[in-house]
């Protein structure tokens, strides 16, 4: 398998992982902690206008352009086991730019995940 077509799968997988970090960030700022769930077009206005939640659609659209330039490259069955990489982004990001926590369980988690792409892309 070529290294283009592997680093477009990354490509995807980094712009998603990095959407759900901006759509959390946009969902833990003031004005979105304090929607109200009975105003529902308050929600809408709020959530769809703050710029971290737009940023975030805006990459999850284009992560899937991007896959989807990525399945028109190489057998489904090759690319989607890396989706399961998006845990293992996506807990390194929130730990590293929202604080979150990552404990060992966590780590050795993201390991067994890491091994199995791994032999999963060898077997590809």
């Amino acid at each position: 398998m070529a290294i283009t077509n592997i680093s477009i799968i990354i490509l995807s997988l980094l712009m998603s992982s990095t959407a759900h970090i901006f759509l959390k960030k946009g969902m833990m700022t003031h004005a979105a902690s304090e929607i109200k769930t009975d105003d529902f077009i308050g929600l809408v206005w709020t959530v769809g206008t703050n710029p971290w939640v737009m940023g975030g659609m805006f990459l999850h659209v284009s992560a899937l352009v991007v896959w989807l330039w990525a399945l028109s490259k190489v057998d489904i069955s090759f690319a989607y086991p890396f989706l399961a990489l998006g845990y293992v982004l996506v807990s390194t990001m929130a730990w590293f730019w929202l604080g979150e926590e990552l404990n060992s369980t966590k780590i050795l988690g993201m390991g067994i995940i890491i091994v199995g792409i791994l032999v999963l892309a060898k077997a590809g």
